[in-house]
């Protein structure tokens, strides 16, 4: 048995089981019992050698076990770090650690990891990702981490140290046509469909896809034709701005779809007995209980199937094609489109759909053209 002495701490290392272990005592705790640090390893350097760096971690104030990895340090962060934050926000987060940070990074130790393991890992990312998905994913192991540091599990964040490369362009929004639009409505008012409301809804109204979810029938009335959006299935319930906050006259068709949708839903209610939820959402499953955005999805892309669309289409681009239609048919003025979906100012709308409006500005070479136009002599 050789005696050691790291620090300010004596110890020793011995064989044990085929290797050798090293332990520093560390003096008594308040039970009275001794308190010591313990290390394994198969050679006396390896062993002398994590002793180290275990005493130094003690003096910096680093308390995590032996065997705290990334795994368990972004578990820790999704039960402990999004208190507050909407359902939606915590299945975001879990699918992200599930796919792509467990199975790539989580066997590793955390005090282990290193800034370079971290760029190789979000490079193979990159390969394949959207930027948008490698970003969130980067950003989840770096307040993971921020986390473990709050709580001396970790010395520094090596997730800060490295920048997010940039990742595959994700596929552009686009939307449909008017004779697809009609095509597609004709088909999600057959009864089968539960999201023909929501269908008709979004499309002719131009609401966002998480302020129909949250839609409540307080919200609607149908009698007037008017649809409240004052909340949204997002943080805290919050619309995305304080713009977003608004009332609007929707379609006859689409009160007279909706009116539809509140008949089936009483006759819903009324079958469940005790077992519905009354949320009074407008849109809802079964039994009362919210949609998942990922079901909405789901079963939006059986109806643009069924419509003979193809199953590429996702909910908000029912928002891109009412912006389409009322630039390219209704002649409807930028400014008022941007009222109707809920933006900021005309430069937000012209910015993300920039290829849904109809441009009302000719270069000015062109409008010269036209207006005088002179014949050759």
């Amino acid at each position: 048995m050789a005696k050691i002495l790291i620090g300010s701490y004596e110890g020793s290392i011995y064989e044990e089981n085929g290797g050798w272990t090293g332990a520093l005592s560390l003096g008594f705790g308040p039970d009275g019992k001794r308190k010591r640090l313990k290390r394994k390893g198969k050679t006396k350097t390896e062993v002398k050698s994590k002793l180290i760096e275990a005493v130094r971690d003690l003096e910096r104030g680093v308390k995590a076990e032996v065997g705290y990895t990334v795994a368990r340090c972004v578990t820790d962060f999704l039960a402990h770090g999004l208190k507050g934050k909407s359902a939606g926000t915590l299945r975001l987060y879990t699918s992200l650690a599930t796919n792509h940070i467990v199975p790539k990074i989580g066997a590793v130790k955390l005090k282990d990891l290193a800034a370079d393991d971290v760029d190789e890992w979000l490079e193979a990312l990159a390969a394949h990702l959207s930027s948008e998905t490698v970003g969130r994913t980067h950003d989840l192991l770096r307040r993971s981490i921020r986390m473990a540091q709050r709580r001396d599990k970790v010395f520094r964040n090596v997730a800060e140290l490295v920048d997010t490369p940039e990742g595959q362009k994700g596929r552009p929004s686009k939307s449909l046509t008017l004779e697809q639009a009609v095509t597609l409505l004709k088909v999600a008012q057959q009864p089968e469909w539960r999201l023909g409301a929501y269908v008709w809804l979004c499309l002719l109204s131009g609401i966002r896809t998480e302020e129909a979810r949250a839609l409540t029938w307080d919200d609607v009335d149908l009698s007037q034709g008017v649809v409240y959006v004052l909340r949204a299935d997002r943080h805290k319930g919050e619309t995305k701005t304080s713009k977003s906050r608004r009332g609007f006259g929707i379609a006859k068709l689409a009160v007279s779809a909706l009116a539809a949708h509140k008949v089936r839903q009483a006759a819903e209610r009324l079958a469940a007995g005790k077992a519905w939820r009354d949320n009074n959402l407008v849109f809802c499953h079964g039994d009362g209980s919210p949609f998942d955005p990922a079901q909405v999805r789901y079963d939006f892309r059986k109806i643009t199937t069924a419509a003979g669309l193809g199953d590429d289409w996702v909910p908000r681009e029912l928002r891109h094609t009412f912006v389409s239609l009322m630039s390219n048919h209704g002649g409807v003025a930028i400014e008022k489109i941007s009222d109707l979906v809920g933006h900021s100012s005309t430069a937000i709308t012209e910015t993300i759909y920039r290829h849904e409006l109809r441009p009302v500005i000719m270069d000015g070479a062109q409008a010269m053209d036209k207006i005088f136009v002179f014949k050759s002599a």
